[in-house]
């Protein structure tokens, strides 16, 4: 069984590892993962994020000005 999720990518590592301290802050689920082979990005780490809380994920994104480079909804 498939599963859909949101994934963050990111240009550099410091970006994914802002958006690491942000959504743990702010109470948020999700991961800091190895970024997909099927994906590429200019950082070897990508966001995975529950497709439910994409709406809360990125109005925190929004708030806190955190750099990224695309957000996807990818299936695994």
């Amino acid at each position: 069984m498939s599963e859909k999720v949101v994934i963050v990518t990111f240009e550099s590592v410091t970006d994914a590892m802002a958006m690491e301290e942000a959504v743990k802050e702010a109470g948020l689920n999700g991961e800091l993962i190895p970024l997909p082979d099927e994906l590429s990005a200019g950082c070897g780490y990508a966001w995975k994020h529950e497709l439910t809380e994409r709406g809360p994920l990125e109005a925190l994104m929004k708030e806190k000005a955190l750099d990224h480079d695309k957000i996807l909804e990818w299936e695994r």
